[in-house]
């Protein structure tokens, strides 16, 4: 079975490398972008490969009410189906609520534990659902439901 795949985005690189390190020790594969702009435009293109990211964690440094809606518009502007976490130094209770209405599935406060964030990750991999969700990392696709005998060749 492959390693499900995360993509990190972090722009201090002591703490990138150091939670990168954390999440591969916990034997995930990770790829790191320096901002959540970047990480969408590797996911988008990972989207395409059998690489495709399965969790996406973008630190939005404060996540205030600004910051966060302008992720979630990013996010949904990039049409990627992809389950994340968010960490931030400060979130407040309608940004926190706001992202997880959007489908994020845990704020994490900074600093935290190790731990935290491993278990996170943990939780968020046993709730991501393949029957349930277009698969994690891709581009949502149409499927032809027209039976092969009724296409036009």
């Amino acid at each position: 079975m492959a390693r499900q795949h995360i993509l990190l985005a972090e722009s201090r690189p002591n703490l990138r490398h150091s939670l990168a390190l954390m999440l591969k020790q916990a034997n995930w594969q990770v790829s790191l972008a320096v901002s959540t702009e970047e990480a969408l435009s590797m996911a988008i293109t990972l989207g395409k490969t059998p690489d495709a990211i399965a969790l996406l964690i973008a630190d939005l440094d404060s996540a205030s009410p600004e910051t966060g809606r302008a992720f979630m518009h990013a996010l949904s502007a990039s049409g990627l189906a992809i389950p994340y976490l968010v960490l931030a130094e400060e979130i407040g209770e309608q940004t926190d609520e706001a992202l997880k209405r959007h489908g994020c599935l845990a704020c994490i406060t900074k600093p935290f534990e190790p731990t935290v964030l491993l278990q996170s990750v943990r939780d968020a991999f046993a709730r991501i659902s393949p029957q349930d969700e277009p698969q994690p990392g891709r581009t949502p696709q149409k499927t032809n439901t027209e039976s092969p005998a009724h296409q036009r060749g």
